[in-house]
């Protein structure tokens, strides 16, 4: 990285703060690029640092409860909502949730298995066929032998 030095700069201003500090402004929804304006470092060195193993999981664990928070600012948008406001309250819910469902989509993403569908009528048809098929062949006059 020695033909970077912004990017050294700004790895020296993250290592610099504690590492509390920066997990503490993930637990609070902030943005990435947020972050890196409130630290006035680069979005690269942030990544970086992110991805460094001691600090993946923490980060991932702060979006985790982020995601709770911004479930629950969900409801209270809701209830204070009133009903000339219903639009940009249900953008700023539906906003929230998308976040909350990409930070903890355990708990958060709709869950979405397999399509399938079942018809009954279908399957007795196919079940006649097969039957229709099985008898044909049975009752068909012996050419050879």
């Amino acid at each position: 990285m020695a033909g970077q030095p912004k990017k050294v700069s700004d790895l020296a201003v993250l290592d610099s703060l504690q590492v509390e500090e920066i997990v503490a402004m993930f637990e609070a929804g902030k943005s990435t690029a947020r972050i890196c304006e409130q630290l006035g470092i680069g979005r690269r060195a942030l990544e970086i640092w992110c991805d460094m193993p001691e600090n993946e999981h923490k980060i991932a664990r702060a979006r985790a409860r982020a995601a709770d928070v911004l479930a629950c600012q969900t409801l209270e948008i809701a209830d204070q909502a009133a009903p000339e406001e219903s639009n940009l309250a249900r953008v700023r819910i539906q906003t929230r949730q998308w976040v909350a469902e990409r930070w903890k989509p355990s708990v958060y993403a709709q869950q979405r298995g397999p399509a399938v569908n079942i018809s009954i009528g279908g399957l007795r048809l196919d079940a006649l066929r097969h039957v229709e098929v099985v008898q044909d062949v049975d009752t068909m006059p012996q050419v050879c032998g």
